[in-house]
């Protein structure tokens, strides 16, 4: 009698390593978030960012100063101009403070503003578009979705470290959107903000945030330029709301 020879079981394919995934954000971003779908993991973008977010504040308290960065912010806005001059002063000192010092902890920040932002889109994808995404698998997907606001990031630190300090514009440091090339002073606030917010690096992360969640849909198949419209419209929604604000402040 022969003997049954067992078959081999099916070789699974490795997953992506973590410089891999980072790598394929940018080159092939199907290749992270279908890795995403085996392994959620967040940590590596998440500390990447906070890292050159650090080092963003540094070079800016290093070059610039705080206390010039919240002058330019306060330069247009009538309220402040029209405070007597020892509560400019007051509001300055605390303003600058509050800059510095929250910036240095603006790895707490990134994480609460991640948690937040992948709870919003892991609601609407979830329970209007019936899309099944986990948590955690939200998180994985803003955290690499984001990840091409290093290079914004890295923009900035080099234009500081070349270029004029006094030039700067925290709000608007890189040449990668419309509203940096507006007159701030003349141009309405609202018109400026929507403006600023037709950025380069905010189209890329919102595709890739589309793609994102198309790809990790576990109940209902999602077309990809659904998704990214969805995301498209509620970063659109965000920005109105945050214009209408700065013109309600003056």
């Amino acid at each position: 009698m022969s003997t049954a020879i067992p078959p081999t079981p099916a070789a699974v394919p490795a997953g992506l390593s973590e410089p891999q995934r980072i790598v394929d954000t940018f080159v092939a971003p199907s290749k992270t978030f279908e890795d995403i779908r085996r392994n959620a993991s967040w940590w590596v973008p998440f500390v990447l960012t906070s890292i050159l977010a650090t080092c963003l504040v540094i070079t800016i308290d290093k070059k610039v100063g705080w206390d010039s960065v919240v002058r330019d912010l306060v330069a247009s806005s009538q309220s402040f101009q029209q405070a007597a001059p020892e509560i400019q002063e007051r509001q300055l000192r605390g303003m600058a403070a509050g800059y510095k010092y929250g910036g240095y902890a603006s790895a707490v920040f990134i994480l609460v503003f991640g948690l937040i932002e992948a709870a919003i889109l892991m609601f609407v994808f979830n329970f209007i578009m019936e899309a099944a995404v986990p948590f955690k698998t939200a998180l994985a997907i803003v955290f690499y979705g984001g990840l091409p606001f290093l290079i914004s990031t890295i923009l900035t630190i080099v234009s500081l470290m070349v270029g004029n300090p006094e030039n700067f514009n925290f709000q608007n440091p890189v040449a990668t959107n419309v509203g940096y090339f507006m007159d701030r002073g003349s141009t309405s606030k609202f018109l400026y903000v929507m403006a600023s917010s037709l950025d380069i690096f905010v189209v890329w992360v919102v595709i890739l945030l589309g793609m994102g969640f198309a790809m990790n849909s576990e109940r209902k198949k999602l077309k990809t330029s659904t998704a990214i419209v969805t995301v498209a419209v509620l970063y659109l929604i965000w920005k109105l709301g945050l214009a209408s604000l700065a013109t309600i402040r003056g």
